[in-house]
């Protein structure tokens, strides 16, 4: 809880190994994923949400509808803190199961680099520079999906208004 993933993969391939490090890092993460969001929801949520209230509101309006999605996104570009990620998204009442399958596969990306890098193999700007272009490409292709499907819910909403 709260070491960042990139330190736990690193760490773990250079002491396991590559296929082994990958493992423990990636098990590791999900593990303190899971613990930081249950302890926020069962412990701090109402901290979280008087030392917060602003950021608690935007974290659950963004997150509680199409988690899984959006947490896939949040951990494929990873903009901030996995940590602070965790309480605020454990201290609103998003589902967990979407929030938790979304983020494990979004850390796999990030987990296979700095495992890669732990294990003593080089990946070079080029290759670094082509993954990050793919990630982007695949984090903006996702956001497309959930705006179109935004879109499409309002179409249906106002038919559904207009034949009434």
């Amino acid at each position: 809880m709260g070491l960042p993933r990139q330190i736990a993969a690193l760490s773990a391939g250079m002491l396991f190994g590559i296929k082994v490090g990958f493992g423990i890092a990636t098990l590791a993460t999900i593990t303190g994923c899971i613990l930081t969001f249950m302890v926020s929801r069962y412990l701090l949520a109402d901290w979280v949400f008087k030392r917060f209230p602003d950021k608690s509101l935007l974290v659950h309006e963004f997150l509680s509808d199409s988690t899984f999605v959006k947490a896939l996104i949040i951990r494929i570009l990873p903009l901030g803190s996995n940590f602070v990620t965790n309480i605020i998204a454990g201290a609103t009442r998003i589902p967990f199961a979407p929030y938790v399958a979304g983020s494990a596969l979004g850390f796999i990306p990030q987990m296979v680099v700095f495992t890669l890098a732990g294990g003593g193999i080089k990946l070079a700007s080029e290759q670094q520079s082509q993954l990050t272009a793919v990630l982007v490409v695949i984090a903006c292709l996702l956001g497309l999906f959930l705006w179109l499907a935004k879109r499409r819910q309002k179409r249906a909403s106002k038919i559904k208004e207009e034949n009434m």
